[in-house]
C-alpha cells in the first residue's frame, strides 16, 4: 500500500509588519529581506524533511544560493508524504524553523544595545506568524482539488483570529506608559533613555523588537537609499574628475555614520559614487549644518563638501528629489494556478516565477534601480525617474515570456505595473500607499469593460507643490506608449520640444469645454469645439526657447486627441494633459526639469 499525499501552505508574516511599517529606506529593504529569510528557513526544513517542495522552486538553485542571491515569497508549498500526524509535525518544524531564523537574525542585531529585555525577549518570540493548512490527495492523483481545498482551508485558519494571552499580560503593569514603536504603533518600545547614534533615530522615535532588526540586521551598506536612488541621473551626467572630487568630499562624511552612510550593494551598480547621496541636495545639506550645531568638525566637512558641488549646482543644474517607487503584481495567476490539475504543471509555473523573481533584481539594477522585494510575481524597487518606464516594461515583458511558457492557452498572465513618483522627504509608508494606489489603478478594477482591466502601467505623481495626477496606459496599446514615449523625448530634448503649458492649457480647455460633451452626451460632431479650442492652443504655444511648436509635436498631439475623443469624450483632454504631465516628470534629471526649482 503506497504512502498518503499532502499537500500543505505555509503562510509567513506579519507581511505588513515586516514590509509596510517602515519610516526609513533601511526599514523597508531590510524588512523584506527579513521576510524572505524566515520564509526561506521554513523551506529549507521542508527541503531537508524530504518534502517535495513545489514553491519556491529549488531545483535548479545550487545549495550555496539558497540562503544568498534568492528571494523567497512569503508562501511556502510542499507534498509531503506520511500521514496526517507527519504533517502537523512538518508544519510545526518549518514554523520553528523560520521563527530560529528571526531570533537569530535579532540576536545579531541588538548586541551592544542597551535594551529593556524583558520587553525583547517577549517581543521577539512572539512576532513571526506562521500559518498552515493541509488537504489530502486522493486517489487519481487530484492535485487540483487538493490545492483549491488547502488554500480555502489557509484563508479560514488566518481569519479565525484565535489571540493568546500576551506573556507580557501578567506582568504589564510596571510598562504602562510606555511609548508604542514609531513604525506601526503595534508594540511597545524596547529603548531605554539615552542615546543610540547606530540606529538613526529621529527625534521622539521609538523602536519595538522588529523595528531595532530592521535598524541592526544584514549589512549596513547592502541597502540602498531613496535619495540615491534619486541623484543617480545628476550624478551620472558628471565627468570622472568632476566625481573624484565630489566623492573625496563626500568620504570625509561616513566614518562611524556619524552623518552619511555608504551603499556598496546592488552589484555595485553605484560604484562611481557609493554613498546615500543625501548631502548632494543644497536643501539637505543646509538642513544638516543647522542639525550640527556647534560641531565644527561636523559643519566643516559640510562647508568642504558645499565648495566642491556648488560648481556642479551651478552648471547641471540641482539634483533632483524625486524617485519613483514600482510596485507590481502578476494578473490572472490565481485562475492560472486554481486550474492546474497535476503537481508537475504546478511546479512548471512555480519554477517559471522562481526564475522571474531571480531575474528582477538584474533588471532593475540594469535601469540604475534597486529591488527592494521579488517573491513570485511580486516586485517593489526603487527606480530613477528617466529609467522608469523603461524599468516597467522590461519586467512585463520578462513575465510575460516565461509564464506564456508554462500557461494552459486559456489563461495568459500578465503583469500590472504601478509606479508612485514622489520626493525623496515624503514619509516613506505615504510612499508606499501611493505605490498601492498607482498598481491598484493598474489592474482597473473599477474599468468598466472587463477585458481592459488589468496587463496596464498606473503612474500616480505627487508633487510637493500642485495637485495629485493619475495616470493609466494599458501595456498592449501600442499607439498609447508610443505616443506617451515621444511627449517623453520631446520633454528631454536639448531645447525642449514641448512645454509643460501646453499640458496645463489642456486643462483648462478640459474645464471650459466639458459643458459641450456633457450636453452631446457624447455623440459624433458635439466634439467639435475641444477639438477646435485645443487646436487654436496648440497654433500659439511655444517652447521654451520661444519658438513654434514644430510640426511633427502639433499633429501628434492633435492625432492622440481624436483617439481618445473617440474612446471617452468626456475624459480625453484631461488624460491627454496628464500625460503630457506625468512625461515631463519622467524625463526629469534635474529640480529645474520638474518646475519646482
Amino acid at each position: 500500500m503506497s504512502e498518503e499525499k499532502y499537500l500543505l501552505v505555509l503562510s509567513l508574516g506579519p507581511v505588513q509588519g515586516f514590509i509596510a511599517a517602515a519610516r526609513r529606506c533601511r526599514d523597508l529593504w531590510c524588512g523584506s529581506w527579513l521576510l524572505s529569510e524566515i520564509s526561506k528557513a521554513a523551506a529549507k526544513s521542508l527541503r531537508e524533511a524530504k518534502a517535495d517542495l513545489i514553491f519556491p522552486a529549488v531545483e535548479d538553485c545550487r545549495e550555496v544560493d539558497f540562503w544568498r542571491g534568492f528571494s523567497v515569497g512569503n508562501k511556502v508549498q510542499a507534498i509531503v508524504t506520511g500521514d496526517a500526524a507527519a504533517v502537523r509535525h512538518l508544519a510545526d518544524e518549518a514554523r520553528a524553523a523560520a521563527r530560529r531564523r528571526f531570533r537569530q537574525l535579532a540576536d545579531e542585531a541588538r548586541q551592544s544595545l542597551s535594551l529593556r529585555d524583558d520587553i525583547w525577549t517577549q517581543q521577539v518570540d512572539d512576532y513571526v506568524e506562521c500559518f498552515a493548512a493541509w488537504a489530502h490527495i486522493g486517489e487519481g492523483n487530484k492535485y487540483g482539488d487538493a490545492v483549491k481545498l488547502a488554500n480555502e482551508v489557509l484563508a479560514a485558519r488566518k481569519a479565525t483570529r484565535d489571540f493568546e494571552p500576551s506573556a507580557l499580560t501578567a506582568k504589564a503593569e510596571p510598562f504602562y506608559g510606555l511609548p508604542k514603536s514609531s513604525l506601526d504603533g503595534a508594540r511597545e518600545t524596547v529603548l531605554e533613555k539615552g542615546r543610540y547614534p547606530q540606529l538613526r533615530l529621529s527625534p521622539g522615535e521609538q523602536l519595538d523588537c522588529a523595528g531595532i532588526v530592521k535598524r541592526q540586521a544584514g549589512d549596513s551598506e547592502q541597502f540602498t537609499a531613496l535619495s540615491r536612488i534619486c541623484a543617480d541621473p545628476w550624478l551620472e551626467k558628471l565627468s570622472l574628475e568632476e566625481q573624484t572630487g565630489l566623492r573625496n568630499a563626500y568620504e570625509l562624511l561616513v566614518p562611524d555614520l556619524v552623518l552619511a552612510t555608504r551603499v556598496s550593494g546592488n552589484d555595485g551598480c553605484y560604484k562611481t559614487f557609493p554613498y546615500d547621496a543625501q548631502f548632494l541636495f543644497p536643501t539637505r545639506l543646509e538642513a544638516m549644518k543647522r542639525d550640527c550645531g556647534d560641531d565644527a568638525k561636523q559643519v566643516a566637512m559640510l562647508d568642504d563638501l558645499r565648495r566642491a558641488a556648488r560648481p556642479l549646482w551651478k552648471k547641471y543644474g540641482e539634483p533632483c528629489p524625486y524617485g519613483v517607487i514600482l510596485l507590481a503584481d502578476g494578473d490572472r495567476m490565481g485562475a492560472l494556478l486554481s486550474g492546474t490539475e497535476k503537481a508537475e504543471d504546478h511546479k512548471k509555473i512555480t519554477q517559471a516565477l522562481s526564475g522571474f523573481a531571480e531575474n528582477v533584481k538584474k533588471t532593475v539594477r540594469e535601469h540604475r534601480g534597486h529591488a527592494i522585494y521579488a517573491g513570485g510575481d511580486d516586485v517593489l524597487a526603487f527606480v530613477p525617474l528617466p529609467n522608469a518606464l523603461d524599468a516597467a516594461r522590461a519586467l512585463k515583458d520578462d513575465f510575460a515570456e516565461r509564464l506564456r511558457a508554462v500557461s494552459d492557452g486559456k489563461t495568459n498572465p500578465t503583469l500590472s505595473v504601478g509606479l508612485a513618483i514622489g520626493h525623496m522627504l515624503t514619509p516613506l509608508g505615504t510612499l508606499l500607499e501611493l505605490a498601492r494606489q498607482a498598481e491598484k489603478l493598474a489592474k482597473g478594477d473599477s474599468v468598466p469593460d472587463a477585458d481592459h482591466r488589468r496587463n496596464a502601467l498606473g503612474i500616480i505623481l505627487q508633487p510637493r507643490s500642485g495637485g495629485e495626477t493619475s495616470l493609466r496606459l494599458r501595456w498592449d496599446d501600442d499607439s498609447a506608449q508610443k505616443d506617451f514615449v515621444a511627449w517623453m523625448e520631446a520633454f528631454t530634448a536639448k531645447p525642449r520640444k514641448i512645454s509643460s503649458r501646453v499640458a496645463y492649457d489642456a486643462r483648462q480647455i478640459d474645464t471650459r469645454t466639458r459643458f459641450a460633451v456633457d450636453v452631446g452626451k457624447g455623440e459624433k460632431g458635439k466634439t467639435g469645439i475641444v477639438e477646435a479650442e485645443f487646436a487654436r492652443m496648440l497654433a500659439r504655444a511655444r517652447t521654451d526657447s520661444g519658438d513654434k511648436l514644430e510640426k511633427k509635436i502639433q499633429e501628434g498631439l492633435d492625432a492622440r486627441l481624436k483617439k481618445l475623443l473617440q474612446a471617452d469624450p468626456r475624459t480625453a483632454l484631461k488624460q491627454l494633459a496628464n500625460e503630457l504631465i506625468v512625461a515631463r516628470w519622467l524625463s526629469a534629471r534635474t529640480a529645474r526639469d520638474t518646475g519646482e526649482n
